[in-house]
């Protein structure tokens, strides 16, 4: 029994780490985050909702400050946010897309949302990996162009009214969108924009380069 015991082979470690019997144990679920991402994903995203329902009801303390010491006093109405004109309707889209940015990037890297996509899309193998960023990438397009989806009745989220009232304020004016090309380009210069990471988490150049080369190699004779 001894002589056995001494014969049986043990993995190669260093001395009195592993015993007779021992099995190393098994990564304890491999495919599942920990339960503190999880929380870490969520909690910033539930006081991000709530910072921006309290935003557009105007009840942040001193929301107005920044876009009045950075717009021209013309632009208002004495003592208020009250725009006057275009130009301040225009301003107050814009500072609300900019805060909207501002909260979606916070948010984004307190949540660890980078390592959330690359656990549930990035580390999966293709056509997999693509499939599952295009579907992503088309709930966030739904989000943004809700009138491009049919049986889709949200409003949409502060992307695209900000990048135009951005457009309006510099030219000084909507002469621009009279050119459908311009409309246009603009629309998909924002949704190229829109699904660039998904493209890049989701792997679709270097996909669409091997499927070419094997389409190559097959048709080779």
């Amino acid at each position: 029994a001894v002589a056995d015991w001494l014969d049986t082979p043990r993995p190669a470690a260093a001395p009195g780490i592993w015993r007779f019997g021992h099995r190393p144990p098994k990564d304890a679920a491999p495919d599942r985050l920990p339960s503190i991402t999880v929380v870490g994903l969520l909690v910033p995203l539930v006081l991000a909702l709530l910072v921006w329902s309290l935003w557009r009801q105007g009840a942040v303390p001193y929301e107005a400050a920044p876009l009045k010491l950075f717009t021209p006093s013309d632009w208002w109405w004495a003592g208020t946010v009250s725009p006057k004109g275009m130009e301040g309707r225009e301003a107050r889209v814009v500072y609300d897309g900019l805060f909207f940015a501002v909260l979606v990037y916070a948010v984004a890297r307190l949540g660890s949302w980078p390592e959330v996509v690359r656990h549930f899309i990035g580390r999966r193998p293709q056509p997999a990996r693509a499939l599952y960023a295009a579907v992503a990438a088309l709930g966030v397009l739904s989000l943004v162009f809700p009138s491009a989806f049919p049986l889709v009745g949200w409003d949409p989220l502060p992307v695209v009214d900000p990048v135009f009232s951005l457009v309006v304020l510099i030219s000084g004016g909507y002469d621009l969108f009279a050119s459908r090309l311009f409309t246009d380009s603009l629309y998909a210069v924002l949704t190229a924009l829109v699904v660039w990471p998904f493209a890049r988490v989701g792997g679709w150049w270097s996909y669409g380069r091997e499927l070419a080369a094997r389409r190559r190699a097959a048709a080779d004779p």
